[in-house]
C-alpha cells in the first residue's frame, strides 16, 4: 500500500496497528492520533499471573524483609505484579527501606512512584535493559539483586548483572500470553488495510508469525530486541525508534513516511 499524505502530516489517514494491550496503549495511540494517523489497538499479547505464584510469593516476602540489596524492574507489568502480590499477601512494606530500587525507564519509574515506591537508579537512555545494566554499580561483596520479570524475558540483564558480581535472583512475576489475530484482522492485514504495524515487543512479532501481511505494509520496531526478533521472523523493519517510548516511535514513523513521500 502506498498511502497518500500531505507534506505537513505525512501519516495523515494512515491506519496503524498497535498490538499492545489496551491499558498499555494510551500514550502511543495519543501520539499517533496527534500526528494524524488512525491507530487501531489489536491485543496480540496479554498479561497473566504465573501458573504457580509460590516462587513469586517467596520473592515478595523476601523483598519486604530486605533479603536483597537491589531489586530491578524492567517493565510496568513487573511493578504491577510485585505490588499486586504484596497486597494479596498483606505485606508491608513492599520493599524494605535498605533495598535499592532500579527502573529500566521513565514509564517503569512512574509506576513505582505511583505505588509509593522509591527509584534509586534509572538510566538516562530510555527503556533498555542494556542501558540499565550499564549504569548498575559493581556488587559490594555478595550482594543479590532480585529481577521480577516475564516468563519470556531474555537472559541479557541477568548475565550482565552477574558479570558485575551480583547474585542474580530472577523470578517469573507474570506470563506473557501470545494471542494470534482474529480472522477479520488477519484478513485485513492480508488485504493491505493497514499502512503500518508497530511491533512493541518480540512477543508481538511472535503473535503475527505465519500471518500473511500485504506487501507495502511498513513494519516498525520499538527497539533493538524487537527489531532482531522481527528480522529473524522474516519481517523487514522499515523504521526503529531511536529510544523506546511512544514519542520516539512516532517520530521514527514520521521520518519513514517523509522518506517514502519524497521518493
Amino acid at each position: 500500500m502506498n498511502p497518500v499524505a500531505t507534506g505537513t502530516c505525512p501519516v495523515a489517514g494512515w491506519r496503524v496497528l498497535v498490538p499492545r494491550p489496551a491499558e498499555r496503549s494510551a500514550d502511543l495511540v495519543q501520539a499517533l492520533t496527534a500526528a494524524g494517523a488512525r491507530p487501531e489497538v489489536v491485543e496480540l499479547i496479554g498479561i497473566a499471573e504465573p501458573a504457580d505464584t509460590a516462587a513469586l510469593d517467596l520473592a515478595v516476602l523476601g523483598l519486604s524483609r530486605g533479603e536483597d540489596a537491589w531489586v530491578a524492574f524492567t517493565s510496568v507489568n513487573a511493578v504491577d505484579a510485585v505490588v499486586g502480590r504484596a497486597r494479596a499477601l498483606t505485606v508491608d512494606p513492599v520493599i524494605a527501606a535498605d533495598t535499592r530500587v532500579a527502573a529500566v525507564g521513565p514509564a517503569t519509574a512512574r509506576a513505582l512512584r505511583a505505588a509509593g515506591l522509591p527509584v534509586d537508579l534509572q538510566p538516562a537512555a530510555r527503556g533498555s535493559a542494556a542501558a540499565l545494566a550499564a549504569v548498575f554499580p559493581q556488587a559490594a561483596g555478595d550482594q543479590s539483586v532480585l529481577l521480577p520479570r516475564s516468563d519470556l524475558a531474555p537472559d541479557t540483564l541477568p548475565a550482565a548483572l552477574a558479570g558485575k558480581g551480583f547474585q542474580v535472583r530472577p523470578v517469573i512475576a507474570y506470563r506473557t500470553v501470545v494471542r494470534p489475530p482474529e480472522p477479520e484482522i488477519a484478513r485485513r492485514l492480508a488485504a493491505g488495510d493497514f499502512h503500518a504495524v508497530l511491533f512493541t515487543s518480540p512477543s508481538t512479532v511472535q503473535a503475527l508469525q505465519g500471518v500473511t501481511i500485504a506487501p507495502g505494509t511498513a513494519f516498525g520496531a520499538i527497539g533493538a530486541p524487537t527489531r532482531a526478533a522481527a528480522t529473524a521472523a522474516g519481517r523487514e523493519i522499515a523504521f526503529t525508534a531511536a529510544e523506546p517510548g511512544s514519542r520516539a516511535y512516532v517520530q521514527a514513523l514520521l521520518s519513514y513516511a517523509r522518506t517514502i513521500q519524497e521518493a
